[in-house]
């Protein structure tokens, strides 16, 4: 049996150093295992906490949080399979590079191995989709300033050039209930250490990340990628989902000009749906890569550049496999080798942004002949003036691709817009043009289609009153949830994201949007 005093403070002393850290939020699911660290985090001011009847809700809600923030939220279970309905979530922080923080209760090491009631072994749980798997031990006073060192790790390991997800496990032996230390084993413990109970006395970190997000870019590798570009005159620039958009698009948009190459940028790359890249953007290169080009044309470049991980467009992926003979240089954050083509011939692992910043400074001014833009350029404009046509025409039938138009064309500037997985993004990539400042999330990393309206709901919560969202979700997150018609999942939607809001309004307003022939896709504006 444990000191309950001595774990809450060892409990706080964690709490109070994610808090100083910069973990703002906390999504909670039942138990009473983890009742030491919820009623730590229930007492903290600087964190806000969230509380989910699910597991698998709460970690793709922390998810959402994550996408937004670009600051890990934490997610806190009790022991046995509860831990395990994190794991999509998991995956999906670790191949799309979001932070996330897990913090799962466990029974005490006494009981590991005995078969008892909801114990399982938690030891390195998610295995290898993980950036770290810590065992915080079991509490005593005389480990507090240690406890305090591992809550720095946690925070710094999800964040850094290759962001993700973060487990920290928690042997809790009963009494679970907080109590408080008496003065005399206070003054004790803080005469031994004022450090480990009460943390720095100017409020920051016990130990502070130096250095920020990531190192910075390589010289030798940023002069190697600009000379690479600077041999070639028919460039492409193709940029697919990225984990910091808002960044990505700018740099994108710099590098566009310096070279004069078309920029081939995917929906969730930050560069396709804003100001950045309108010269030199290519929207519809989907569709006219499916077939034969029209005669007199030849698209293919003598250099590419390639950033962030593999767009969604299987025809314009098709196009880069066949130019093994092209130099490619694949530019990509993230510890996995996302190069499944085989055709990268440069591959540098960086923070994209910075990245691409550094090159754009390196080059000189723009070798690319205007006619080699332009030809991308007309033969773009030619695809989505046939849309246009055949939408317009008799034979022409409202379809998937319209919707995504509709959603883009009839948002506001400064929207936030989240694609579903399967056909939403898909059609929002071969019909949704860009160049409109709109700010697209997915889930990318795995491509499920699971934690959908969790994760958007976790987006609403970021945002705290910001521009509006629109969530654009498939009839797979129906089935999804085990309801099979359009208004209950409506309802669903609305319950769940109402009661995100963080002010407490409930004027969150799902529609419904059927077509004849095609499969259900629901537009959730709020």
């Amino acid at each position: 049996m444990s000191d309950p005093a001595v774990t809450t403070a060892w409990v706080r002393a964690f709490i109070d150093e994610l808090a100083r850290g910069g973990v703002e939020h906390v999504c909670i699911a039942p138990g009473s295992r983890s009742t030491p660290l919820v009623m730590a985090c229930a007492r903290e001011d600087r964190i806000r906490t969230w509380v989910h009847l699910d597991e698998r809700c709460a970690g793709f809600f922390a998810l959402g949080l994550g996408k937004i923030t670009r600051r890990p939220a934490a997610v806190i279970t009790t022991s046995g399979t509860a831990t395990a309905n994190l794991f999509p979530a998991v995956i999906e922080a670790s191949e799309a590079g979001v932070p996330l923080l897990m913090l799962t209760a466990d029974r005490p090491h006494s009981l590991r191995g005995t078969a008892a009631n909801q114990t399982i072994d938690q030891t390195d749980l998610y295995g290898s989709f993980v950036r770290g798997s810590f065992d915080a031990g079991e509490p005593s006073g005389e480990n507090l300033r240690k406890v305090r060192a591992l809550a720095c790790k946690a925070v710094d390991a999800t964040s850094g050039v290759d962001p993700g997800s973060v487990h920290v496990n928690f042997p809790f032996d009963k009494p679970l209930e907080p109590a408080e230390l008496g003065e005399e084993r206070a003054a004790s413990l803080r005469e031994a250490d004022p450090v480990g109970l009460d943390g720095q006395a100017d409020g920051t970190p016990m130990i502070p990340a130096v250095g920020g997000v990531g190192a910075g870019p390589d010289d030798e590798e940023v002069r190697a990628v600009a000379a690479t570009l600077a041999g070639g005159s028919r460039g492409l620039i193709v940029v697919g989902p990225v984990a910091d958009p808002e960044a990505v698009g700018p740099a994108v948009g710099d590098l566009a000009r310096a070279t004069g190459f078309p920029v081939l940028a995917d929906p969730l790359s930050g560069a396709r749906f804003s100001e950045h890249c309108v010269e030199h953007g290519v929207t519809a290169y989907d569709l006219f890569l499916r077939g034969p080009l029209p005669s007199g044309h030849s698209l293919e470049p003598d250099v590419v550049i390639r950033i962030g991980r593999a767009p969604v467009s299987a025809s314009l992926l098709a196009f880069l496999g066949q130019l093994a003979d092209v130099p490619q240089v694949r530019v990509t954050s993230g510890h996995a080798w996302k190069d499944h083509l085989g055709v990268a011939s440069l591959y540098v692992r960086a923070e994209e942004a910075p990245f691409i910043r550094a090159v754009t400074n390196t080059l000189g001014t723009a070798n690319a002949p205007p006619s080699w833009s332009e030809q991308w350029r007309s033969i773009d404009r030619a695809a989505r003036q046939a849309v246009c046509d055949f939408q317009a025409s008799e034979v022409g039938e409202p379809g998937e691709g319209a919707v995504l138009a509709a959603v883009v064309a009839g948002v506001p500037e400064g929207t936030t817009l989240f694609v579903s997985n399967s056909m939403p993004v898909r059609d929002l990539d071969a019909f949704g043009g860009g160049g409109k400042p709109l700010r697209v999330h997915g889930n990318r990393g795995a491509s499920g289609i699971d934690g959908i309206v969790s994760t958007v709901a976790g987006i609403a919560a970021a945002k705290d009153g910001r521009p509006s969202i629109v969530a654009v979700v498939g009839d797979s997150v129906a089935f999804g949830y085990g309801l099979d018609d359009d208004e209950c999942l409506a309802h669903r939607l609305e319950i769940l994201l109402n009661h995100a809001r963080p002010d407490g309004e409930r004027d969150v307003v799902c529609r419904t949007v059927a077509m004849p022939g095609w499969n259900t896709r629901n537009a959730v504006h709020f």
